[in-house]
């Protein structure tokens, strides 16, 4: 079975990964929204009166998923969910939606593969969708292929240079603080001690810091977009802002003089950030919340079109005007492998019935 039957009183953001990763075990990559209406019938039929059998339904769909009595709005908000999904990753969300179903295209871009890697990493429990029965084979591995993808959507959210700078670091996991230096020397700005100070580990991975990213100016002046990224592929992510923390700990303890430009925080997640259960409000206003513990949250909304530019930079397939060093390029052969294999174990044990 693989995939439970949908979770009706979840809001429309969690309705709809299922509605996506239904879609995607199926054999033909084709989800009939009207198979979402059968299961609300269903569900009326055998919730909808008490044992005494007295009449009985919630009210706020909106707020409670398919407990209120509409159904033509509870599949109205999904669909509406999924067209949000796809006017905000123009070229990048791998799903054609119509009025009468939900398909996965044909030919996937890097794009598009990312957002399904970012759909199957924040799914990938047991749980209100997945049954059990296949789960993503996810290790370190797998989670450094995240921070992959993160560090190239972070070149595509700054227009130029990003180091994958969390462990595992590429080429062979040099000492962090030869690292840290090497860094800062490509940027161009700050000062960075030449041995550990009094105190300190003298041997951290990377002091919570993921990425690394700016974007060079022309007349190579500081003053510039410098951001610093937590990678965050797991379900505690919420515990991971480096705002205000960890950002001035790099730079008070592992610094002679920090950078002139202003350090912008920001968290790389698989998730999306949606209204959370119960509570009021739209998507925006939940990002409106949340970014002033996080600063910039780049979440499954944004990191597959952020990535494509990324790629783009690096390829020189979008010209900036300015010369650019971006990592982990290479290693997006590698996500595709991965979710390609994931999806053929999907749909082994999956049963389309619906």
């Amino acid at each position: 079975m693989a995939i439970n039957s949908p979770p009706l009183k979840s809001n429309p953001a969690i309705l709809s990964d299922w509605v996506e990763l239904k879609t995607v075990a199926d054999a033909r990559g084709i989800f009939r929204l009207s198979s979402l209406k059968r299961f609300c019938d269903t569900h009326r039929e055998t919730e909808d009166s008490d044992s005494e059998g007295q009449h009985r339904r919630e009210e706020n769909t909106e707020e409670q998923g398919v407990g209120g009595g509409d159904d033509d709005a509870f599949l109205d908000s999904v669909i509406e969910e999924l067209s949000e999904r796809a006017e905000c990753l123009p070229g990048c969300y791998p799903f054609e939606l119509t009025d009468s179903c939900l398909s996965l295209k044909p030919a996937l871009n890097d794009g598009e593969f990312i957002y399904l890697f970012c759909l199957i990493l924040s799914n990938s429990k047991r749980g209100d969708i997945l049954d059990g029965s296949w789960l993503p084979a996810i290790d370190h591995g797998t989670r450094d292929l995240f921070q992959a993808c993160s560090t190239l959507a972070a070149a595509g959210e700054v227009r130029g240079c990003a180091i994958s700078f969390g462990w595992p670091r590429p080429n062979d996991n040099p000492p962090f603080l030869k690292s840290l230096r090497e860094v800062y020397a490509l940027f161009g700005e700050g000062e960075v001690v030449t041995s550990p100070r009094a105190g300190v580990s003298p041997s951290p991975k990377d002091e919570e810091i993921d990425v690394i990213a700016w974007k060079p100016r022309l007349d190579n002046a500081a003053g510039t977009y410098y951001l610093l990224g937590q990678v965050a592929s797991g379900d505690n992510w919420e515990a991971k802002s480096i705002k205000g923390g960890a950002i001035n700990y790099l730079h008070h303890n592992w610094f002679i003089q920090p950078p002139a430009s202003e350090p912008r925080a920001s968290i790389f997640i698989p998730h999306l950030i949606h209204v959370v259960e119960g509570g009021r409000g739209s998507r925006r206003d939940r990002m409106n919340a949340v970014s002033a513990k996080y600063g910039i949250i780049i979440d499954r909304m944004r990191l597959p079109i952020l990535a494509m530019h990324g790629i783009n930079i690096a390829d020189g397939i979008e010209k900036i005007g300015i010369s650019v060093v971006i990592e982990r390029r290479k290693d997006l052969p590698k996500i595709r492998t991965w979710l390609n294999d994931e999806v053929c174990r999907l749909r082994s044990v999956t049963t389309v019935h619906v």
